[in-house]
């Protein structure tokens, strides 16, 4: 009977190890490329959150911006020829924080069938969106996430200038139609 046993979990273990695929965590077939993001998607997310730091009598003063995005009704189209339209509008509520003084503001922003350039670095996970009107949105973003369904994209930024340092840090979140 103990050896019935033994071997009744010995098959159990065997036959859960080798139903256990990897097809079914991993993705390897869907690699980032221009054909596989080829399509219309949703923007459903999108936040920038930003800390500029300025000396004023040799004291660093220290603001934070965050801007989170609702409503929205935008649609991107990416084609596999590199190009894409970006077309709709949706809500911006921006909050600056500084000097223990907080101030909100929200906006309508409207985008109107907006075209550019993307290039994708497979290698990087990147992709490189230029010929632009938008702001803030020609740059290099890494891909956080890629599959049949979604795409999200995280793109940070460091500046200095002669009034300070300036950093942000936007993701923002497609879902495919």
């Amino acid at each position: 009977m103990k050896t019935l046993k033994t071997l009744l979990i010995a098959f159990l273990a065997t036959a859960t190890l080798i139903s256990c695929k990897n097809d079914d965590d991993n993705n390897d077939d869907f690699l980032l490329n221009n054909t596989n993001l080829a399509g219309t998607y949703d923007l459903t997310f999108l936040r920038a959150d930003g800390t500029t730091t300025v000396e004023v009598q040799g004291i660093p003063v220290t603001a934070t911006t965050e801007s989170v995005g609702d409503t929205f009704q935008v649609t991107m189209d990416f084609n596999d020829n590199g190009t894409f339209v970006l077309d709709g509008q949706y809500r911006l509520v921006t909050t600056v924080t500084a000097a223990g003084q907080t101030e909100t503001d929200s906006e309508i922003l409207v985008i109107d069938n907006e075209t550019g350039n993307y290039a994708i670095d497979a290698n990087a996970q990147t992709i490189t969106f230029s010929n632009t009107n938008q702001e803030g949105f020609d740059a290099v973003w890494d891909v956080t996430l890629f599959n049949q369904s979604e795409v999200r994209l995280v793109n940070e930024t460091s500046e200095t200038n002669g009034q300070g340092t300036v950093m942000i840090t936007t993701e923002i979140r497609f879902v495919r139609q």
